[in-house]
């Protein structure tokens, strides 16, 4: 079966995608299927025995658009909203989501977001040697994945993918269509974005449209592998009927060989067959369906099918020729030499190459990124020209990243008119760089570390909580010294701590946050 898999790979010249779906998570996760969710959410919403079925029962005599879930789904949300706002079970629930209600975020979503963040650690043992195997297709066995689902599985296990969050981030993205993933019906990690009752539905309906276009070229240029689904799945259903809008017949036969539907089913032995679909306009679309009772197999077949390189290192060079072409300037990445001379264009030779930019000449200023910055200002190692950072980096860094960046090093070496844009990012007092939050758990009775100093701070704590507890801290008692020592000491002892796939529980974000206060007191004070 291995082999066969592999030779219908191997009829194609690019990787597959992967078109997730909730029996993935089921498998790995234990979490429930929609229905699942909902009957558990129905239960908390409301506490009679048969609370789904009351809801069922409602949505039927009711007019439903987008089919009987989303509806069902949007009168559990209603019950449960109110229920969550008064009861005391939900106390803890309310003061930890403060911020998200303020920000109208439905408590529901919030929640199921909860939910699914705890589950999508709870890896299934059972399936600890196919899960093994799973991860290596992120490498070079695949190209990308889109999903329906809401945990975060996904991201946490290719964590060198690119992920992209909803329909609306999707569409306006400059996707590169290699090492990425696309959640089409929202994430856990934005609660907001979740697609989940009547209105998200008709929203993600009116909006198909322009994610079937987004979506087209995959499907034409990929072969795209359906898992986890049932093969009726009506979410599919719908993305395929907004892409066949789209083609002829002719084209439709073309795809044929590209769609792969994975069925997992242990009572029966395993099997490769076409199945036939038909839509409205007497269009139909034939993929091959593949029974399995082990997922291995599929996943072997991909490691083996793998492509010549790294996936995420071609997102890389792809996304920085992608900038080339569509804003005719070179990135920090990528040097473009020798065409002034337009009227000798035929004799120009192309060569494309992986290695330290230092060998092709100086860095482009306006190529340097905010992480590199960030560590610039730690381990003072990026010997950049002063003004060329203050003149032509900051400005673009600064609109960036909402005005918050660590730039008083450069500011009190440099001589010149400082530009207008740079002035906006700067901060005169200490409390500026600090949220409303942080500040107010500062100044609470209960923060016992207010009047610690950093040495003491890194004898009772691990870095990530240090990270956390520094800006609660008095700050006449931040030692520039002692805190510079602290943050060289997380550079040595972590591999790129400022990279964003890295971000485990806001470790970044509170890295980040502790060098701006590192280099506000080191520099402006």
């Amino acid at each position: 079966m291995k082999k066969k898999i592999l030779g219908i790979l191997k009829q194609s010249e690019t990787l597959p995608f992967l078109f997730v779906g909730s029996g993935l998570s089921r498998r790995y996760l234990d979490l429930e299927d929609w229905e699942g969710l909902l009957k558990k959410f129905a239960k908390m919403a409301n506490e009679e025995e048969f609370a789904y079925e009351v809801f069922l029962q409602q949505v039927e005599k009711m007019g439903n658009r987008e089919g009987k879930l989303p509806k069902i789904a949007e009168l559990i949300e209603n019950e449960f909203n109110q229920k969550w706002y008064k009861d005391t079970k939900f106390k803890s629930s309310r003061e930890k989501h403060r911020e998200d209600i303020n920000n109208h975020i439905s408590p529901f979503k919030l929640e199921i977001a909860d939910y699914m963040n705890i589950k999508s650690c709870e890896l299934n043992d059972e399936y600890k040697d196919e899960l093994s195997i799973f991860r290596e297709i992120g490498n070079k066995g695949i190209a990308g994945i889109i999903t329906t689902n809401y945990d975060t599985f996904l991201e946490n296990t290719f964590n060198n993918f690119t992920t992209y969050i909803g329909q609306e981030e999707l569409i306006f993205s400059q996707i590169q269509g290699i090492s990425e993933i696309y959640k089409i019906h929202g994430c856990a990690s934005k609660p907001e974005t979740i697609v989940i009752n009547e209105k998200d539905y008709i929203d993600f309906t009116e909006k198909n449209a322009y994610l079937a276009a987004k979506l087209l070229t995959i499907f034409l240029e990929h072969p795209i592998i359906f898992l986890g689904y049932s093969i009726s799945d009506k979410n599919i259903e719908s993305i395929l009927k907004s892409i066949i809008k789209c083609l002829s017949q002719e084209h439709l036969e073309k795809l044929k060989k590209r769609l792969i539907f994975i069925e997992w089913d242990n009572s029966v032995a395993e099997e490769i067959s076409t199945y036939s679909k038909a839509f409205e306009g007497e269009k139909y679309i034939d993929m091959t369906r593949i029974k399995l009772n082990d997922f291995s197999v599929l996943y072997q077949a991909l490691v083996e099918n793998k492509g010549k390189y790294n996936v995420n290192m071609l997102r890389r060079l792809k996304n920085d020729i992608y900038e080339l072409v569509l804003t005719n300037k070179a990135t920090g990445n990528i040097r473009v030499i020798g065409l002034e001379d337009d009227d000798k264009l035929d004799q120009v030779e192309v060569v494309v190459g992986v290695g330290v930019l230092s060998e092709f000449g100086q860095k482009g200023y306006l190529g340097v990124s905010a992480d590199e910055i960030y560590e610039d200002i730690v381990l003072d190692n990026g010997e950049f020209e002063i003004e060329r950072i203050v003149v032509d980096t900051l400005p673009i860094l600064l609109a960036r990243n909402s005005n918050s960046l660590p730039i008083y090093k450069y500011l009190s070496d440099y001589e010149g008119e400082v530009p207008e844009k740079v002035k906006t990012g700067k901060k005169e007092n200490y409390d500026d760089l600090l949220s409303n939050t942080i500040k107010k758990n500062r100044d609470k009775g209960t923060n016992h570390n207010y009047n610690s100093t950093i040495n003491s701070l890194i004898e009772k704590y691990s870095t990530k909580e240090c990270l956390k507890i520094i800006p609660l801290l008095n700050v006449e008692n931040i030692m520039v010294k002692e805190l510079h020592e602290f943050l060289v000491k997380v550079f040595n002892e972590n591999e790129n701590p400022l990279d964003k796939n890295n971000d485990d529980k806001g470790f970044r974000t509170n890295l980040k946050r502790v060098i701006r206060i590192y280099d506000w007191l080191k520099h402006q004070k």
